[in-house]
């Protein structure tokens, strides 16, 4: 192990550049360009600062009248299911009412004798 630390502190260790090294690298470099030219802020017209309410108001706005807009589609939703609903019970009010009245009709006429007619009388 200490080997291996040898080693690499001998292939580590700081090594002296040879003369002229930073003359050369200084001459590789590409020569120097222009500054940029610099745009002087003054001269551009500045637009006012706003405020945070100004700055969040329309969001805000925005974000308020879709959750108007949910909540009444909601509720709009709700009140037509239960019309729906209400209709549907009337509707079946209506059909065990005729039912009712048709199975009144058929029990009397099973529970009374049938009518004796002139026929069978006669027969007798």
């Amino acid at each position: 192990m200490n080997d291996v630390e040898d080693r690499l502190r001998r292939a580590m260790r700081p090594i002296d550049p040879p003369e002229g090294f930073a003359e050369r690298v200084m001459r590789a470099l590409p020569a120097r360009q222009p500054p940029a030219p610099v745009v002087v802020l003054a001269t551009v017209p500045r637009t006012p600062r706003t405020s945070l309410w100004q700055r969040f108001s329309a969001p805000a706005a925005l974000a308020a009248s879709l959750v108007v807009a949910v909540l009444v589609g909601k509720q709009i939703a709700i009140q037509h299911e239960e019309r729906e609903g209400m209709a549907a019970s009337r509707e079946l009010m209506q059909a065990l009412r005729v039912t009712s009245q048709k199975l009144d009709v058929a029990y009397q006429a099973v529970q009374s004798p049938p009518p004796a007619s002139a026929d069978e009388e006669n027969q007798s």
